[in-house]
């Protein structure tokens, strides 16, 4: 099971989840998936691929945040 993400640390993500385009190759703004892979690196979290990426946010967020 992954580790929980702080309050704040949800909320940005989400945030920059939301910015990002479900599909890679969609991006009409480059670099939104990079975005999205640094910031999940900073969390401690290293996918390794722009869907990955999107697989892991979307499943960090549905988990919600550590209330700890």
């Amino acid at each position: 099971m992954r580790k929980k993400l702080t309050r704040d640390q949800w909320y940005e993500l989400d945030d920059q989840f939301s910015r990002t385009p479900e599909h890679p190759e969609a991006e009409s703004v480059p670099g939104k998936h990079l975005r999205l892979i640094a910031l999940l690196n900073r969390f401690g979290f290293h996918p390794m691929s722009k869907q990955e990426a999107m697989r892991t946010a979307g499943e960090l967020l549905e988990m919600g945040w550590n209330s700890e």
